[in-house]
């Protein structure tokens, strides 16, 4: 016999715990079932049951949403909780580079408007791990706007996501993140 490990125990032990209480459950609504009781009380109790669970869970649907709507990723929502106005930059897709500034300031809101210049193009932001942090569609002849705030100073690689042709796959720039303060404030353009 292969011995249980400490997880698979735990996983064992919790299976068995709601299978018996799921158990339980059905045999006690067997039991209940059995009793004859009349139509008109059991629909009363069933309709009063409902709407005090229906105010139960729409006042917790309603303070969850207040409690929560300011963390929410809305561009008003990260305009409000910023300290200072964002940082606007504007960016415009090529086939097959990115015309924008090679560094920005860190834990600054940025408002990217992004753009393309030919065909449809994706605009994402990867972390210095490569994890993809955010994106936002290029297209020409509109401007998407995306907001965001990069969390800390790196080297950040921006891709594109959709693919524009033969070069696609070479279509990233690393975007130098550094801390405020540390470099010139002033947000300079480069091809």
């Amino acid at each position: 016999m292969v011995p249980i490990e400490g997880r698979q125990l735990a996983i064992l032990l919790l299976w068995i715990s709601l299978s018996a209480i799921v158990t339980v459950a059905f045999l006690w609504v067997v039991r209940s079932t059995r009793r004859p009781r009349d139509f008109d009380a059991v629909q009363s109790d069933g309709y009063r049951l409902r709407r005090g669970w229906g105010w139960v869970y729409g006042s917790l649907l309603i303070i969850s949403f207040a409690v929560t709507i300011w963390t929410m990723p809305y561009a008003w929502a990260q305009q409000a909780a910023a300290k200072s106005p964002a940082i606007t930059v504007e960016v415009v897709a090529h086939q097959f580079s990115f015309t924008m500034p090679s560094s920005l300031p860190a834990r600054r809101l940025i408002k990217f408007v992004v753009t393309s210049a030919d065909v449809n193009h994706g605009f994402g932001i990867y972390s210095p791990q490569g994890v993809l942090l955010a994106q936002v569609q290029a297209m020409p002849d509109y401007h998407n706007v995306l907001y965001f705030t990069f969390p800390g100073p790196g080297t950040y690689i921006i891709r594109c996501l959709e693919y524009c042709g033969e070069g696609h796959s070479a279509m990233q720039q690393p975007l130098k993140v550094y801390v405020s303060g540390s470099q010139a404030t002033s947000v300079s353009k480069e091809a």
